[in-house]
């Protein structure tokens, strides 16, 4: 008894430190207000060439409806293609021609396969020919394509006022690849009046000077904010420490692409902003075919969605163009999309501007140890349930806050916490799923018959308590710029979704149907394997396999089914209403579910207890996993929680009272037919 005194004591030592460092993190995330539209400037040349007006006229407009700022990429030999500024061939093509006629449309790619063999020409088929007859164009592709292509790699051509590259890269990736930025487009976004954000590429070969010049355009340009073009970070891998540093130095935040989770971020991004402390804001925009394919309403959603629940500050807009509607239509339409998100903005409570980069917070080591403490023992509290003597269970609590407190300690802090983490997923759930066990037990062997709503609402406040204290420590282990920002994340999702599941069938059969050995549990099974199975039996078993199928491939960072038309639409009039929209499986079943199983204990009957409780399992263990999204806002986390709690008790309440008057109703007139 003094042991579990001792280990509750831990706990609320851990959980008060837990709300101190929320606390913190609440503060820090309520600084992270500003969200930003950015529309993508070439993408915007689609509606300028759409509406037949010009590119900056379309900003102009775009701004006096909410854009704020312009993000500007690098060009690259495709982006001068299309402007009609060079011609860009593989070689094969350009022999094929000159063996036709003899000659190209180029003096100098001409005079050049005059003076090469024909072996030089087979090696060369598929090297890419770049030709323009535009002096600055030739230039910039002179200077731009020295420092990022070998020279064994590219020739240069000059003959009279004809100027060529050949180039021994592949068509496919080279040429999309940053060549560097068109000022003229720079300076049109910046005379314009917006933030202007550069999408800077990084190159093989890189050096210091090319880092530096970055810089020293950035600055020019008054940029506050860069997002990474490509798939890479600026420097990465050789330079990376140099770059981050030069961006820490003169204040340049990164922009980070939100991706769903578990897939590839840009590499390098962890590392980029590890060197730069971890300062960084989240950006989020459909890409081109997304855009096109959904309408304004789906769009608007995704993007507020990402806002409220993944703490995007910047959303990168791309223009939505159909071609088979007006200019004056698509026009409208943008516009419309901006307004619409923010409204929804200024909704939830956040402003429109400039994106700041959200503040920097980290825990020191010993923080992480006296939350870990709490988590360890809630683990020990879980398996004295189960049976366990005080002297092992003594000895297995100094064992494992030794072990615990050496990893966080050490090297192995980020495991340690991603460890910690999950087991608070899984053990404080299963101690709110014990203690309705518990209460359950009492109330089908108690004789009195109880009134259920006082009782229900009793075993319900304290169950999803006990559990939510699993979700404050995850949130405070874990507030960490790294996890806030999702360069990295909680992992076990699915773990913390079925073993507390799993906790809940096994201590139910060993308090509740008294299988406490395991001879007991030998007998149960031969009963179980001897019954006669009856069709409604396969049918329970088919259903029940079907909803844990469901249930499963439903959780996760990638769930295998995705919700329906109908639930998205329930999902975002809730969002739209609430902001903080309680999750489905909350408050429609498992809360309800919970009062409902306290209402069949009160009624005696065990097998819908059970069957009932397996459903409050999953409503009981929701909150710790609400709140292991980390990258989402930590009130949001507590309203949404809060209002699942609100929601789920009222309609369970609700269910129980409709029972009771159709059983009332249903024994009147079995009594009536009796009578007569």
């Amino acid at each position: 008894m003094k042991l579990k005194v001792m280990l509750v004591a831990v706990i609320i030592l851990s959980v008060i430190v837990s709300i101190y460092v929320d606390v913190a993190r609440i503060g820090v995330e309520n600084k992270y207000d500003t969200v930003e539209i950015v529309a993508d400037l070439y993408n915007f040349e689609n509606l300028s060439a759409n509406t037949g007006n010009d590119i900056s006229n379309i900003l102009k407009e775009m701004k006096a409806n909410g854009l704020k700022g312009v993000a500007v990429p690098e060009v690259s030999l495709k982006r001068l293609r299309d402007t009609g500024k060079i011609s860009l061939n593989t070689m094969s093509d350009v022999q094929n021609i000159y063996t036709l006629i003899g000659k190209t449309d180029n003096e100098a790619v001409t005079q050049y396969l005059r003076n090469i063999t024909d072996r030089q020409k087979e090696i060369q088929c598929n090297f890419l020919i770049v030709t323009t007859r535009d002096r600055d164009t030739f230039d910039f592709l002179k200077n731009s394509l020295s420092r990022r292509v070998p020279q064994d790699k590219l020739t240069i051509l000059e003959k009279n006022k004809d100027y060529a590259f050949i180039i021994n890269e592949p068509m496919d990736t080279f040429s999309d690849q940053g060549l560097g930025f068109d000022v003229k487009d720079l300076n049109m976004v910046k005379a314009l009046g917006f933030d202007v954000i550069p999408r800077v590429e990084n190159f093989n070969g890189i050096k210091d000077r090319d880092i530096e010049n970055y810089i020293k355009l950035l600055k020019n340009y008054d940029t506050k904010t860069v997002i990474f073009g490509g798939n890479d970070v600026l420097g990465n891998m050789e330079k990376i420490s140099y770059a981050a540093s030069q961006f820490k130095k003169n204040g340049i935040t990164v922009g980070i692409i939100d991706t769903p989770m578990g897939k590839k971020l840009q590499s390098g991004i962890e590392k980029f902003t590890k060197f730069d402390g971890y300062r960084g804001l989240k950006v989020y925009g459909l890409s081109e075919k997304e855009t096109q394919k959904y309408d304004i309403n789906d769009i608007v959603d995704r993007w507020y969605r990402s806002i409220i629940e993944r703490n995007v500050r910047i959303i990168y807009m791309r223009a939505k163009v159909d071609d088979l509607k007006t200019p004056a239509y698509n026009m409208k339409q943008n516009i419309t999309a901006m307004k619409q998100l923010n409204t929804l903005v200024d909704y939830a409570g956040l402003k429109t501007g400039i994106a700041k980069p959200m503040g920097v917070i980290h825990q020191s080591k010993i923080i992480e140890v006296l939350i870990a403490v709490g988590v360890v023992a809630g683990g020990i509290l879980l398996l004295l349930s189960f049976g366990l003597k005080e002297v092992p269970a003594l000895i297995l609590t100094i064992a494992t806050t030794v072990l615990t407190a050496a990893v966080l300690l050490t090297r192995f802090n980020d495991l340690g916490i991603k460890t910690v983490a999950l087991a608070a997923s899984i053990i404080f759930p299963s101690l709110g799923i014990v203690y309705f066990v518990n209460s359950s037990n009492g109330l089908i062997n108690n004789k009195e018959q109880k009134g259920f709503i006082s009782v229900s609402l009793k075993i319900f406040i304290k169950a999803v308590l006990i559990s939510f204290v699993g979700g404050l420590m995850i949130a405070a282990i874990m507030a960490d710029s790294k996890y806030m920002l999702k360069l990295d994340y909680f992992r076990g999702v699915k773990l913390s979704f079925t073993i507390p599941v799993l906790i809940f069938a096994i201590y139910y059969c060993y308090k509740v149907f008294k299988i406490d050995n395991f001879k007991k549990f030998i007998n149960t099974s031969v009963k179980i394997l001897n019954m006669d199975i009856k069709i409604w039996h396969m049918l329970a078993a088919a259903a029940a396999a079907l909803i844990c199928i469901i249930y499963i491939s439903r959780t996760g960072n990638s769930p295998l089914i995705k919700p329906s038309s109908i639930e998205l639409k329930f999902r975002d009039f809730l969002e739209h209403y609430l902001v903080a929209r309680p999750r489905t499986k909350e408050f429609l079943f498992g809360y309800p579910a919970l009062i409902l199983a306290v209402y069949a204990a009160i009624k005696k009957s065990k097998g819908w207890n059970f069957i009932l409780g397996i459903f409050a399992s999953i409503g009981i263990l929701s909150a710790p996993n609400t709140m292991s999204h980390v990258e989402s806002v930590l009130t949001m986390a507590i309203e949404r929680t809060v209002y699942g709690w609100i929601f789920g008790a009222i309609i369970g309440v609700i269910a129980v009272v409709i029972i009771e008057r159709l059983v009332r109703f249903a024994n009147n007139l079995l009594k009536r037919g009796a009578l007569l």
